[in-house]
């Protein structure tokens, strides 16, 4: 079947091109509304009168990239859970694309397809085909990979299964196949811990031994310290004493002598020599009644943490709370029905639109697209910019939409409709 179909890149995004031909109703609406993470997010989009299949590839690996790297029996069991998947939405299975080139991984590595109503193959003969070209794909040297492609083709072809014989085929291969893997992980946790086991040793006796010597070291430091400490204190009490005895020495020698100089400089000196040792002894014992938490080893490090959280203080009160400041929101979008919520655009480059994923608000309604709108900040002026949305936008009655005509700038009252949901723009 001949498709018309391409590859483009649209910024950070790629996508799936297909031209639409055929009048859907139901599929077309499931691929606009699924939340299958199995099938690629789908699009719809006019251009110059003909309508195209987007479909979004750029968020996921191509299964090309990755198929050798893979283990085949749980693949194809993940990939039989697609097939249900997609069967319980009513879908024919005929209609999706099984080659290496259609085919993604998400991040977990399960397979992601396309469903494509403009194609119609087998389901059977598609994943005959699709296992050959991952024969001729894979390389030949790992054996055990390649005997699997080879017999569980063989099986497809001589029992012609359904559904739940290929899931029994699978099961119990991938019993095995789990086992095998648990069993490799076991080792290597085991030779991990005993590694990591024998490096913890080595290190405690390591430190064992230098222990001591650090301890010893220690002893010598603090030794001084406080032999320096308690000869400070003894200075600065006789300092005291002495200072006071000058003062009253030179007070009498000068009511019996008068103002002589050498009895004023003599005064003046104790004096000084008295306001020096009160400060040294008042600051020694400061010292002493508000001593440093140190840790001697690292033995002592819980007790250490215990007494620096016993010293911990907990503000009660609310104005000691330290408060987060936000950035005023750009603006507001308040809805024209007054049992919807208004939307905040609190965010420079604000997307809205229906999809979970790369919008900061979604937005249920008729006629929204996945990414459907955006809004940022440009020379001081609110912008909103139609993301390609299938029914676009429309400002004041007037509609973006369009390679050329696609960016408004937003001024306060204007009503905004996404789709057919309609909000009038307000900036604080």
């Amino acid at each position: 079947m001949h498709l018309k179909e391409q590859w483009i890149r649209e910024g950070f995004s790629s996508y799936y091109v297909v031209k639409k031909e055929l009048k859907l109703t139901y599929e077309k609406n499931i691929l606009y509304n699924h939340t299958l993470p199995c099938l690629l997010p789908c699009e719809f989009r006019i251009e110059d009168g003909e309508e195209y299949y987007y479909y979004e590839t750029g968020i996921y690996t191509k299964l090309k990239d990755r198929i050798s790297m893979l283990e085949p029996k749980l693949f194809f069991a993940y990939l039989l859970e697609v097939f249900e998947q997609v069967a319980s939405y009513l879908l024919e299975l005929d209609h999706l694309k099984l080659d290496l080139e259609s085919m993604f991984l998400d991040k977990e590595n399960r397979p992601v397809l396309c469903y494509l109503p403009e194609y119609e193959k087998k389901i059977d003969e598609q994943l005959r085909d699709f296992i050959e070209e991952c024969i001729e794909y894979i390389s030949g040297d790992d054996k055990k990979r390649v005997r699997f492609y080879y017999e569980f083709h063989s099986f497809l072809i001589k029992e012609k299964p359904n559904m739940e014989q290929m899931k029994d085929y699978l099961e119990v291969r991938s019993e095995k196949m789990n086992g095998e893997i648990l069993r490799e992980k076991i080792k290597n946790e085991e030779s991990k811990s005993a590694q990591n086991m024998q490096e913890n040793l080595s290190d405690l006796i390591r430190d064992e031994k230098d222990s001591p010597e650090k301890d010893e070291i220690k002893i010598y430091e603090k030794t001084p310290k406080r032999i320096l400490i308690l000869i400070g204190k003894i200075i600065s009490v006789v300092g005291c004493f002495c200072s006071i005895l000058g003062i009253v020495y030179f007070v009498l020698k000068i009511f019996e002598y008068g103002f002589y100089y050498l009895f004023l400089i003599g005064s003046l000196v104790s004096i000084a020599g008295l306001g020096v040792s009160v400060y040294g002894c008042y600051k020694l014992w400061k010292k002493n009644k508000n001593p440093k938490t140190f840790v001697d080893s690292w033995q002592k490090t819980e007790n250490a943490a215990e007494l620096l959280d016993e010293k911990t203080i907990l503000l009660e009160d609310e104005d000691d709370r330290t408060v987060l400041l936000l950035e005023e929101p750009m603006g507001r979008l308040v809805p024209k029905n007054p049992e919807q919520k208004e939307i905040v655009l609190d965010d420079d480059g604000f997307v809205i639109g229906r999809s979970t994923q790369g919008t900061d608000h979604q937005l249920e309604g008729t006629g929204i697209s996945r990414r459907h709108i955006r809004f940022y900040k440009e020379d001081g002026n609110v912008c909103c910019e139609d993301l390609d949305s299938t029914n676009g936008i429309k400002i004041n009655g007037v509609k973006l939409n369009g390679k050329k005509n696609k960016k408004a700038v937003l001024k306060e009252g204007d009503c905004i409709k996404i789709g057919l949901e309609e909000f009038y723009f307000k900036q604080d």
